[in-house]
């Protein structure tokens, strides 16, 4: 594990409208009423609901036996996230028919994404964590570049809780693929001192007969000290060292024997909150992301020819800070204003190393009027080095027609800045334009929230509507090596339906659905022809299902255990198939899990709590591709067991 230590900021992460404790859920699909997040101190609670958003909490993704994002995902509407093929391997991320690159995710506050919003969920884990936030909708406001369909933000356990005993956890489980997991964590302290630490060691074979093991470890924590009741100072470091054999070849055939991928990333942040007077609240966050890759194919002897063996190192570097002030203008309103500045580096085998920084300056008013309008509209103006000034808005507002029903709408727009290489790049066929322009967007949403029978029953509807635009598209149709390849040339749209329910508990049972109708399609295809193109004049966007729905049923007979049936569909899509470079229509499918676990000793005294858990994902083994040509996992069963000392 490296032990640099990391300066950066969170961007306006801390803007974002968190949500209240008691209402987080497991699959929560529901649209929730958003709350200013408690770090700014600022206590402005919406009457009404401004965006849509889901928040998944760890505890009970620990007690699914979930342990990566993309599964933690995979009931959140409007949210695809296919994977080529075994454990490990390259894991795209699509919300609301977006571009994979199209969707910001933090930790802690912290951006994951490269510069130019590239993103591989394979080896992100859902180890040590409090909650998952995922904001859909544009919120550049608050996060900047790369934010366009939305944003996911994964938050560290922090371990206060006043009254509540510390708890030190052993956990490990194993089973089909050869897999096997192992944890060690430990949470303790309350608001004024504590935190949390966390190490993980993730193991499988894979799903193939030879080069397809993949293995992760996992090392967090989070310390926090409030030194008085007005100052509050955090801590988080996250470190990430994964690898992947990779057996298949470009077009998912398996023949590849001598071919891998290496990640160590690395994530830490520095946050201090100062209240200067009763309305008036400083905040200043330093934070980094770092990033070396690794990935190879090599050839199968020593000293052998080949034609196609490639070693290739990547190492990516953000570095920023941000300082902002909120200001209570009243109990029913609040004020923000802050400033961001970042520096991005990049270096890769054989080029020279690439830098760029930018500025950003933002602010956000939030509010109510009486007991039935909440509002909210903010704006940002980002600098870069590299394509000058852009700037984004949004403007939201919810009314509570009558106790229990409340309507929302939203219009803003957002931005993805270019990669290194899009601008920079001095590779022959793949040269770089300095005069690119951030790919951008215009999106509005309205909504309708229904609460039935005083909670027994919440209900949600959403419908969205995006146009993207100066989409970035590669060129190779000069045969002047000198000239760039990257333009902004392509547009498209994409509009759909988020319909989400969720009950009460009856008898130890819930139920938690939700199915997204999203429709794409190509407005302008730029250069791309032909039936293996990228974009084809009104068609759909590749890879991003019409329909998708999920459904999950737990039952919770009492604290010592819990049982998890979940039910996922997705729909028809279009793909294209490598080999023949053709476009092909992906088949649906739906897939059935089963999980649970059942504590069959309490903790006494130094005697810890034992815990059994058990999982068995694809219950019926059905055979399914989520990216054409790449055969997916079978069923899985995995068991185990956790010790518990103390409980929280």
């Amino acid at each position: 594990m490296r032990t640099s230590i990391c300066l950066a900021a969170i961007a306006a992460a801390s803007l974002l409208p968190n949500v209240s404790a008691a209402q987080q859920s497991s699959s929560d699909t529901a649209t929730l009423t958003p709350v200013v997040i408690t770090a700014t101190r600022v206590d402005v609670k919406p009457v009404a609901p401004l965006a849509s958003t889901t928040v998944i909490s760890g505890a009970d993704l620990r007690a699914q036996g979930i342990t990566t994002l993309k599964d933690a995902l995979a009931g959140v509407p409007g949210v695809f996230a296919p994977q080529s093929g075994s454990f490990g391997a390259q894991t795209s991320l699509f919300v609301r028919g977006g571009e994979s690159d199209y969707t910001e995710i933090l930790v802690d506050g912290v951006p994951v994404n490269d510069p130019g919003g590239a993103i591989d969920l394979a080896n992100l884990t859902t180890d040590n964590i409090d909650r998952i936030e995922i904001v859909r909708g544009p919120t550049s406001v608050l996060y900047g570049s790369n934010a366009v369909t939305g944003v996911i933000q994964i938050f560290t356990r922090t371990g206060a809780g006043a009254g509540a005993p510390s708890q030190f956890s052993l956990g490990a489980d194993g089973g089909t693929y050869g897999t096997s997991n192992a944890t060690a964590s430990f949470a303790g302290g309350d608001a004024s001192l504590g935190g949390s630490a966390s190490v993980a060691r993730h193991r499988t074979d894979g799903i193939y007969d030879f080069n397809s093991s993949d293995r992760n470890d996992i090392y967090s924590g989070q310390f926090h000290i409030a030194p008085d009741a007005a100052t509050t100072v955090r801590f988080m470091l996250r470190d990430e060292e994964a690898g992947a054999h990779i057996p298949t070849n470009f077009y998912g055939a398996v023949v590849d024997s001598n071919q891998f991928h290496l990640e160590n990333r690395f994530l830490g942040s520095l946050a201090a909150d100062r209240r200067l007077t009763e309305r008036l609240t400083a905040h200043v966050q330093l934070a980094a992301s770092d990033e070396h890759d690794e990935s190879a194919d090599l050839p199968a002897t020593p000293g052998e020819e080949c034609d196609f063996c490639f070693t290739t190192q990547t190492g990516i570097y953000r570095r920023s800070g941000d300082a902002r002030l909120d200001f209570a203008a009243a109990p029913w309103a609040a004020l923000t204003a802050g400033a961001t500045a970042e520096q991005q580096r990049a270096r890769e085998t054989g080029s020279n190393p690439l830098q760029r920084t930018l500025h950003a300056y933002y602010a956000q008013a939030l509010g109510n009027v009486g007991r039935a309008l909440s509002y909210t509209a903010g704006v940002r103006a980002d600098d870069n080095s590299q394509f000058g000034t852009f700037t984004t808005y949004r403007l939201a507002a919810g009314y509570v027609l009558k106790p229990g029903t409340a309507l929302r709408a939203s219009v803003g727009n957002a931005f993805r800045e270019p990669t290194f290489d899009e601008t920079t790049s001095q590779a022959a066929f793949a040269r770089g334009n300095p005069a690119l322009r951030p790919e951008r967007s215009q999106s509005w949403e309205a909504g309708l929230d229904q609460d039935v029978a005083h909670g027994a029953v919440v209900l949600s509807a959403t419908y969205f509507a995006q146009r993207f635009r100066d989409m970035i598209q590669y060129d190779g149709n000069s045969p002047d090596t000198t000239l760039p390849n990257y333009f902004n040339l392509a547009a498209a749209t994409a509009d759909g339906l988020e319909l989400g329910a969720r009950s009460g508990t009856w008898s130890g049972f819930s139920l938690a659905a939700s199915y997204t109708w999203q429709h794409t399609r190509v407005t302008d295809a730029g250069v791309d022809a032909g039936p293996g193109a990228t974009f084809v004049d009104g068609q759909r966007l590749l890879r991003r299902p019409t329909n998708l729905a999920n459904a999950t049923l737990s039952f919770r007979p009492s604290s010592r255990g819990a049982l998890f049936a979940t039910a996922t569909y997705v729909g028809n899509r279009v793909d294209l198939d490598f080999l023949n470079f053709v476009r092909v229509e992906a088949p649906a499918y739906t897939l059935y899990d089963l999980a649970g676990e059942l504590t069959v000793i309490d903790a006494n005294g130094a005697t810890p709590a034992l815990t059994l858990t058990g999982r068995i994902a694809n219950l019926f083994g059905t055979r399914y591709e989520s990216i054409f040509g790449y055969r997916a996992p079978g069923m899985a069963v995995d068991v185990g067991a956790r010790l518990t000392w103390g409980k929280r």
